[in-house]
């Protein structure tokens, strides 16, 4: 029971301050829709196109997204989160309808291609912004509580999002898609405006420096976002080569969805155990999560040599990804310039999808050896876990 009450208790403490509900709350509604949005736009797009033209609609929404991203994540700490997020918001639900509209009526390609890059270039900077807020009002012994409550919400939209996304789009209609995808988004735009009053005044600061990226430590902490998430897509590609080889490609879903909860698993556990909440605490913490998430990927890669053992070995590779998140993205608000949160969460996120477009590409590059691509995946985990012992040189204080 002793050990129940530890884990749950920073939860409890948590969801119990209204303005941290409210953030939380908030957090689910922005999450979600990112599990939702490719899988939406691409069965939109496919409605009368054809899957290449579907394909490359999500890559126009995706390249847009991380042209503006830091931009936005700028913007958002001069002017406030809430103005910039409502603003975007507006645009973003402007071009998502065109989208619709081009692909219901058969639109030519470029046209529904454009629409979906210009709901990327001006897509809510929420997640960024949601690190950014946990960040300014969870304070103490709840601060890495809350980013471990993020990186388990971020997992858990990730395997519910595609799957409601699906069966809004083919069992109702594209547009009851699209609709839940803006109400959600809408919602957490709102809900950040209401937790506004309770911010410290940290959260009201406006960074109006030189740039984030003059941060040492937040250089460092770039670096290793992008070589974690390269192993994290490298992984997925990797294990959904094996089961594609051994003529069970049913299971990739439940094989991912296995390390996924694993993930939320350890963000949750390990997330409500951890003491220090000072950045000096966390850079010591990261290159041991990494090292024990290579040695899960490693597990995993020596598991594929005998098919039953994959199973097993999947929850066990995620368990330390999401503590790992958890902790790199509140060392990168620690990072960041006083007021230059979103930014520098928004320069994160940028790179971090740089990071899984290359693990795509090298897992797929050695599909037909999905051994090799999760040895990969292990060696680039491993690589991040280096990186990240170096943060205890220049390190920047806490914001």
């Amino acid at each position: 029971m002793s050990a129940i009450a530890e884990t749950t208790g920073p939860y409890r403490r948590l969801l119990g301050d209204p303005v941290l509900r409210g953030l939380a709350l908030a957090d689910v509604c922005a999450r979600l829709p990112q599990g939702m949005v490719s899988i939406t736009l691409l069965l939109v797009a496919a409605v009368h196109a054809s899957m290449t033209t579907a394909g490359l609609v999500v890559a126009g929404y995706t390249l847009g997204q991380g042209v503006t991203g830091p931009l936005r994540g700028r913007l958002a700490d001069r002017h406030g989160l809430a103005r910039v997020c409502a603003a975007c918001g507006c645009l973003y639900t402007l071009a998502l309808l065109g989208l619709l509209a081009g692909a219901l009526a058969g639109a030519p390609a470029g046209l529904l291609i454009a629409a979906a890059a210009v709901a990327g270039l001006v897509v809510p900077p929420l997640s960024p912004g949601m690190r950014s807020l946990w960040s300014a009002h969870a304070a103490g012994a709840l601060r890495h509580a809350a980013f471990a409550l993020d990186a388990a919400v971020f997992d858990l939209a990730f395997i519910t999002g595609p799957v409601l996304a699906s069966a809004l789009t083919t069992g109702v209609a594209p547009a009851a898609a699209i609709g839940v995808l803006l109400v959600l988004t809408g919602g957490a735009v709102v809900l950040i405006t209401r937790a506004r009053p309770g911010g410290t005044a940290r959260a009201g600061r406006r960074h109006r420096g030189a740039g984030v990226l003059l941060s040492p430590a937040l250089r460092r902490l770039l670096v290793t976002g992008t070589l974690v998430n390269l192993a994290l897509s490298a992984t997925e590609v990797a294990l959904t080569a094996y089961v594609r080889q051994h003529h069970a490609l049913w299971a990739s879903g439940p094989l991912l969805a296995e390390v996924s909860a694993g993930s939320i698993a350890g963000s949750l556990l390990l997330g409500a155990r951890a003491r220090g909440q000072e950045s000096a605490d966390g850079a010591r913490r990261l290159p041991g999560l990494l090292a024990r998430y290579a040695l899960g990927l490693a597990a995993l890669a020596a598991a594929s040599l005998y098919a039953p053992l994959v199973a097993v070995a999947a929850p066990l590779a995620g368990l330390c990804l999401g503590p790992s998140l958890a902790t790199l993205f509140n060392l990168a608000s620690s990072a960041a310039p006083d007021g230059g949160g979103t930014e520098a969460q928004s320069w994160l996120s940028s790179l971090m999808n740089g990071g899984a477009a290359a693990g795509a590409a090298l897992a797929g590059a050695t599909a037909g050896q999905p051994v090799l691509s999760l040895a990969v995946a292990a060696a680039a985990a491993a690589a991040g876990g280096a990186v990240s012992l170096t943060l205890g040189r220049g390190r920047a204080a806490p914001a």
